[in-house]
């Protein structure tokens, strides 16, 4: 996954938020069988032991031991055991904020991966069914923690060869408009010229931009100058002023204002923490 692809996806798992509705282990009864289904929820599960079919949208898996699957919500669905033993597994539903569904087809992401029995992941998945009916202070933060560990591992092992390639023309071009902002950070940039590169109406320019990133261009240009700041500022002896003029802000005192707004400190205020640069 180039650089671009990856930004994208980094921010959209930035604003992720989780909400465990379940976790157990289990051992799967011979009845467990269900079709075509789509529930609202996420699922996740780490195979221990046995057989058993799935199928996601239009694709049939007959996950094995060692693999971790991840079924998104929204999807159609079917489950059932085989003529073996059934499944062994650790399993969790969660809901989120994100739409899963889309970011498994923008980035090609597989739905089976291989855990090859990982210690780790069976720890958080041990965290979630220990903790769910917890009231301590901490169960929350416990629990997302373990929670936001498993989808890491998914996500850093789901994207395949084949994931790689299959971007669709609209996330490409707008691949192509991340690179092209970056690039021009230092100077003013409109909707309009930003919609002619990526060869789209500005109104729909703007619209697959919001869809894709969660936000508006301006206000993601205005963040990703922010993140240019902060780095200049904590790597470099550049002036407060030269840092304003490489990301794009004519006057310091307006630069320095939405500086503190964002980062909660003045640009001199932040360079002060990293004093060792």
């Amino acid at each position: 996954m180039d650089d671009a692809k990856k930004q994208l996806l980094n921010h959209q798992l930035s604003q992720l938020r989780v909400q465990l509705l379940f976790a157990k282990l289990s051992v799967c009864s011979p009845d467990w069988i269900r079709h075509r289904f789509t529930p609202s929820y996420n699922k996740v599960y780490l195979i221990k032991g046995g057989e058993g079919w799935l199928q996601i949208g239009k694709e049939q898996l007959c996950p094995e031991p060692g693999d971790l699957v991840f079924i998104p919500g929204g999807v159609e669905q079917s489950y059932s055991v085989t003529g073996g033993t059934p499944y062994t597994m650790h399993w969790c539903h969660f809901k989120t904020n994100l739409n899963f569904n889309r970011l498994f087809q923008l980035f090609g992401l597989t739905n089976v991966v291989k855990a090859d029995e990982s210690r780790e992941l069976q720890h958080w998945f041990r965290e979630l069914e220990e903790h769910r009916r917890d009231e301590g202070p901490a169960t929350s933060l416990k629990i997302q923690s373990a929670l936001f560990a498993i989808i890491s591992y998914f996500i850093d092992h789901a994207v395949t060869d084949h994931g790689r390639e299959a971007v669709n023309d609209s996330l490409r071009k707008l691949t192509d408009t991340i690179h092209y902002i970056d690039d021009h950070l230092s100077r003013e940039l409109t909707i309009e010229e930003l919609a002619q590169n990526a060869h789209f109406h500005p109104n729909y320019f703007i619209r697959v931009f919001k869809r894709h990133l969660g936000m508006p261009p301006m206000r993601y240009i205005h963040e990703r100058r922010m993140e240019k700041a902060k780095q200049l500022l904590s790597s470099t002896d550049l002036t407060v002023g030269e840092v304003a003029r490489r990301t794009g802000f004519k006057d310091v005192s307006y630069f320095s204002a939405a500086f503190r707004k964002g980062a909660g400190a003045s640009p001199s205020e932040y360079r002060n923490l990293f004093p060792g640069r």
